[in-house]
């Protein structure tokens, strides 16, 4: 059964506060600190997890390798008149990536996935902060660090029997810009067209207002995909890279399937921040498929505001890299 959530993109701070169950560790882990699957699981929690397995089966979108350009494409762009696409200098220069093919989900992990994930390996439920259960729907964007993303992703591979993982920002660009096309939004027509491929501001409102919240709910899923078949790669949560973060990163690039730094302080995350000014606004460093973001991959449930969960917008979407398509 393929999913088939709701959507709306987040816009506003994401204020969470401390639930009074803290997140405990895993009933056992391997040698690498994945948490494993209990091995007392009842016949109904068995049949739980055999249907996530198909679910998420079925959501695997099975991209094709090749070569692109990655990074800022502005010069490319004859209406641009050579200036960049954004801002920043850590997207830059553009250089040539090869990549194997790889399957990447069409969603992003749900918190209905997680639960299955907490179930399945004797762990706390994540996102019980009281102030965000409306916020914390079956079909809405997980909010996880960058550990716990990975570490799920890892977990579903080893269920599915493939090496699964987080993204690198390279296959996710080369996704999101529809195998490296000089795409500036990923969305069905890579552009901005708000209430028909994108959120609007009023159905934002709508959302938070049904779940009696103040915050932005990140349904899934209520808009078109790209032209791939991947939801909510704008205007959604941040999604986490397998890459650590460097400005300088992309001058040194291997070409073949980059990995990122060997080490780091900060992981990548890519996502783009549309709105409804966005499409005339991209001179102005709106945000496209070639922006990047970093933060550090674990941070604590709690900074300095008590009232402020450091992981509340960020999300996983998974990878697996196989050649071929996952039977």
């Amino acid at each position: 059964m393929t999913l088939k959530p709701l959507f709306v993109s987040l816009f506003i701070l994401p204020l969470f506060t401390l639930s009074a169950c803290a997140k405990t560790t895993a009933t056992s882990t391997d040698s690498n600190g994945i948490p494993q699957t209990r091995d007392n699981l009842t016949d109904a929690e068995q049949q739980q997890l055999a249907d996530f397995l198909v679910t998420q089966k079925t959501n695997m979108r099975f991209i094709k390798g090749g070569s692109y350009e990655m990074g800022d494409f502005g010069s490319k762009l004859d209406w641009t008149d050579g200036l960049p696409l954004t801002g920043q200098s850590d997207n830059k220069p553009i250089h040539k990536v090869t990549l194997d093919s790889f399957s990447i989900n069409a969603y992003k992990a749900t918190y209905g996935d997680f639960d299955i994930y907490s179930m399945a390996t004797g762990q706390q439920k994540e996102g019980m902060q009281d102030v965000t259960i409306g916020v914390r729907q079956p079909n809405a964007a997980a909010g996880i660090n960058w550990q716990t993303a990975q570490h799920y992703c890892q977990w579903l591979g080893q269920q599915l029997d493939v090496a699964t993982g987080l993204p690198t920002e390279a296959q996710w660009e080369y996704a999101a810009r529809n195998r490296g096309k000089y795409v500036l939004f990923p969305t069905d027509t890579g552009n901005i067209d708000p209430g028909r491929n994108m959120w609007a501001y009023e159905e934002q409102r709508e959302f938070s207002d049904r779940y009696n919240t103040s915050l932005a709910v990140p349904m899934l899923g209520l808009y078109p995909p790209n032209p791939l078949g991947l939801y909510d790669l704008n205007n959604q949560n941040y999604e986490w890279m397998l890459d650590w973060y460097d400005p300088e990163y992309y001058a040194n690039s291997p070409e073949h399937n980059p990995q990122g730094p060997e080490t780091g302080t900060e992981k990548v995350l890519r996502g783009v921040e549309a709105n409804e000014g966005s499409a005339g606004n991209v001179h102005a460093g709106g945000s496209v498929t070639v922006k990047r973001f970093q933060k550090e991959p674990n941070p604590p449930l709690i900074s300095d505001d008590p009232n402020v969960n450091q992981n509340a917008f960020t999300s996983a979407r998974c990878v697996i890299n196989l050649s071929k398509p996952i039977s």
